[in-house]
């Protein structure tokens, strides 16, 4: 509706007018006072925020798993952590993990999106490796340990690969526009973004 404020007759009965309207109130689950509690349990009971992380073999670790951490999903282009890989102690549980790339210039954020996902902070270290690289069929000539938020990432016109040297630096906003991200995912409860389908 297109008003002209300063006609005085008409901004009365265009507000009359929107006075008049019935409304459906609406408030997401997540937003919900049992939405807030379902979260704050689940991060209570599955969160240990007195230890450390259990540290995760480093970026540059030529270790190779057999059977690999990484399998191609069913009817999918994503890759998850393979059953027969020993799972870290970790919140969200590796289960939910789906491994994609973006396009060049794309965000993390938007890459997940567009696979109905969203991007998980919390994955980053278990897939800053070259077994990610590997699995993804990504062609590497160099592997370059950076700090640079748009690592861990690849470079598909130089063939250059890098992984992430500062785990504080880990981004699922960055992007560079001559780069591809490796993208760490994750799926979500309907309503209860906050939390994967298995976090419960």
């Amino acid at each position: 509706m297109t008003v002209d404020y300063n006609n005085s007759e008409e901004f009365e009965t265009a507000v009359r007018e929107i006075m008049r309207t019935k409304v459906e109130p609406y408030l997401p689950y997540e937003y919900t006072c049992e939405g807030m509690l379902e979260r704050v349990h689940a991060y209570i009971q599955h969160q240990d925020f007195c230890s450390l992380e259990a540290s995760f073999p480093p970026a540059n670790a030529s270790r190779v798993w057999p059977g690999g951490l990484f399998t191609l999903l069913p009817n999918s282009t994503l890759l998850g952590w393979a059953a027969n890989a020993t799972a870290p102690p970790c919140w969200p549980p590796l289960s939910a993990l789906r491994l994609t790339v973006s396009k060049e210039g794309q965000s993390c954020v938007e890459a997940c999106q567009t696979s109905g996902l969203v991007c998980e902070p919390a994955f980053f270290r278990f897939i800053n490796n070259k077994e990610a690289l590997i699995k993804l069929d990504i062609q590497c000539e160099v592997v370059e340990l950076e700090v640079n938020h748009i690592f861990p990432a690849f470079s598909i016109a130089r063939h250059e690969c890098g992984l992430q040297k500062e785990s504080l630096l880990f981004s699922c906003a960055g992007f560079g526009a001559k780069y591809r991200r490796i993208c760490p995912c994750r799926d979500f409860r309907k309503g209860q973004v906050a939390l994967c389908r298995d976090c419960l």
